[in-house]
């Protein structure tokens, strides 16, 4: 069994998976002062542990202010998951998050867990279709911004990733007068994450967000990069959209919470 705690070494190994590690890779990049990485290695498989200061993390420490930290688990061997948790700190409640039965149960054995939300990633669909009526730009117009906000995608974050080439907008309509968008933006590497779909109340019901993003998907196979969807268990309508375009189901990423 090898036990590794640099978090370049584990970044590097993580790497070679984006897709399936993207949530790992995106916590320790988007933290790098605030996150830990704890990986156990054997014949048997690969555990993972990123442990996240959930101060840093703005969704975090608003949806479960009672936890001090997030810790979020990848593994296929519950021998090693065991070994992992010797790594979590003994103060303050405990944010998991969880993308298997294998960590679920080995944590479920040593804390009570609240499962609290979930949320379903998909992917790429097999083949991309080019969708008519949405045009794709590496900027956005004030109009845009106020819809983009409405999915708490503010402009002070989202301008910088546009100037920088780390991210494009899709739009239906114009950039002064949207009538549906959507954004694509880097999580890491070769995988973007497609968010911030919105489509203006007296247009909904056409599948006006659907075609925006179709049209993101389409340009991120140009570009030969990897989509990643995210979308809240509830949010039927999102999963409905993902369905249409023939996305793939990439994984489920449950919240468990544990508090001392």
């Amino acid at each position: 069994m090898i036990a590794i705690r640099d978090r370049y070494e584990i970044i590097e190994r993580l790497g070679a998976d984006p897709l399936g590690n993207v949530v790992l890779l995106k916590h320790l990049v988007a933290f790098p002062q605030h996150a830990r990485a704890f990986q156990r290695c054997s014949p048997a498989g690969t555990a993972t542990l990123v442990l996240l200061d959930t101060a840093a993390s703005d969704y975090d420490r608003k949806n479960y202010p009672t936890a001090a930290h997030a810790a979020i688990l990848r593994s296929n061997d519950a021998a090693l998951t065991d070994m992992l948790l010797s790594e979590l700190p003994a103060d303050g409640g405990i944010l998991f998050k969880l993308s298997s039965p294998t960590e679920h149960d080995v944590l479920h054995r040593r804390y009570p867990l609240v499962r609290k939300t979930s949320f379903l990633s998909f992917t790429s669909p097999e083949r991309v279709a080019d969708h008519d009526g949405a045009f794709v730009a590496d900027s956005a117009a004030d109009a845009m911004y106020a819809l983009y906000r409405t999915q708490d995608h503010e402009r002070d974050w989202l301008s910088p990733l546009l100037a920088g080439g780390r991210a494009f907008t899709c739009v239906i309509g114009s950039s002064d007068e949207p009538l549906s968008v959507c954004l694509a933006f880097e999580s890491y590497g070769s995988v973007w994450e497609i968010g911030g779909v919105v489509t203006r109340p007296d247009q909904r019901g056409r599948g006006l967000g659907a075609r925006v993003v179709g049209a993101a998907l389409a340009e991120l196979a140009r570009r030969g990069l990897l989509a990643r969807y995210q979308v809240h268990e509830g949010n039927i309508a999102s999963i409905r959209l993902a369905e249409s375009l023939a996305m793939k189901p990439l994984l489920r990423l449950t919240h468990y919470l544990h508090e001392r």
